[in-house]
């Protein structure tokens, strides 16, 4: 039988994605504003399922000083954008479904 997804857990999903892509595109732009600052230590997100659905992410320094690569940077913005916009969707989508319905049992 396939589980039936409630509108809380489409949200929760939903906001577990924008804040992950949130996260996400916060640590390339810290990355890239301190692009030449001598001995930094370079963050990244660190994402993954949730149980419950959804992601969980967090963000990881390095623990060794390294140079930032820009295209890197550049590609991680890119991601968090896409992240962001399929969130979106999820909670448009949701929205619509929700009024297909109602317009059904009315």
């Amino acid at each position: 039988m396939v589980p039936i997804v409630s509108l809380m857990d489409t949200l929760s999903i939903a906001a577990s994605g924008l804040g992950s892509a949130e996260l996400r595109l916060s640590a390339a732009a810290h990355n890239v504003a301190n692009l030449r600052t001598e001995s930094f230590h370079p963050v990244r997100v660190v994402q993954q399922a949730a149980l419950s659905g959804g992601s969980t992410a967090r963000i990881e320094q390095s623990a060794n000083p390294a140079s930032v690569d820009l295209i890197h940077q550049t590609l991680e913005q890119s991601r968090a954008t896409i992240q962001y916009t399929a969130s979106l969707r999820l909670i448009a989508v949701e929205d619509d479904l929700r009024g297909q319905l109602a317009s059904l049992l009315a």
